[in-house]
């Protein structure tokens, strides 16, 4: 796996890896404080299912008035992220506009260019995209690239809809929002971190069954890097209860359009 992630932010993901494999912690922030004491400042909201403020969240104040809340969308994988955005979705059709991602490989049936992903031509072109600095955020698996285009985030800007949806690798957030404060700075960037609430043991054996490849290494890794710096980079901390009881799945989606719903009432014009 490549990205924009380098070697060196990945392999320090291996040490967090060997800790959680010996202790294999629920992957909660009061069990994840033992190996990375950043998570104390994280405690459970007691009326928001599945929800972790920060302390310096929890009783958050404006000072001013936005045009409009970028949300930063981040998770380890197989953590429930588009399952979580699907669900919000229908839920809040009228909240929410996808800064759309982007993709070298072609077009599947009924897939739309800008709706669904934009399609670069090629791979090479998507290189050379990247080389020319139009990319926040990529990945590559296999031989196909994935990443977030500058102009997609500046379109959806233009948007009605209140809350511009970034579902972005949390690598991706600084630069992101370096990127939005020159194009307006007027935007208030609100950034969430998804663990799915289970076992280490679990959650392994879960990665094994949804992303059965030959990287499972570099993603685990990965995902050490992730649970390390998320206390430090996240906002909220959301606890997905990944089960067959699609109530579970409700609530979360409902718990995180809630917790947007009422920023919106303070920041935004």
């Amino acid at each position: 796996m490549k990205s924009n992630i380098s070697k060196k932010d990945i392999e320090s993901g291996k040490e967090i890896i060997e800790k959680l494999s010996k202790l294999n912690p629920k992957l909660l922030p009061h069990f994840l404080k033992d190996i990375v004491p950043d998570y104390k400042k994280f405690l459970p909201h007691p009326h928001k299912y599945g929800l972790w403020s920060s302390t310096k969240t929890k009783n958050l104040k404006f000072n001013q008035k936005y045009d409009k809340i970028l949300l930063l969308i981040s998770g380890i994988t197989a953590s429930g992220k588009d399952a979580l955005h699907q669900e919000m979705k229908k839920k809040a059709p009228n909240l929410f506009s996808k800064s759309v991602t982007a993709t070298s490989r072609p077009p599947r049936k009924d897939e739309i260019h800008k709706q669904d992903y934009y399609f670069y031509e090629n791979h090479q072109v998507f290189r050379q995209s990247i080389k020319n600095g139009e990319f926040l955020e990529f990945i590559k698996r296999g031989e196909t690239y994935y990443g977030l285009p500058k102009k997609s985030l500046e379109n959806s800007i233009n948007h009605p809809n209140p809350v511009i949806f970034s579902q972005i690798e949390m690598s991706g957030w600084a630069k992101t929002e370096r990127h939005i404060s020159k194009v307006n700075p007027n935007i208030f960037v609100l950034k969430i971190f998804i663990l799915p609430e289970m076992n280490f043991s679990d959650y392994k054996k879960w990665l094994v069954e949804k992303r059965s490849d030959n990287d499972l290494e570099s993603r685990l890794k990965k995902t050490g890097w992730e649970i390390k710096k998320a206390p430090k980079k996240a906002d909220f901390i959301i606890t997905n209860r990944i089960e067959e009881n699609t109530n579970s799945l409700n609530l979360t989606a409902q718990t995180i359009i809630n917790q947007i719903t009422d920023l919106l009432k303070d920041s935004v014009k």
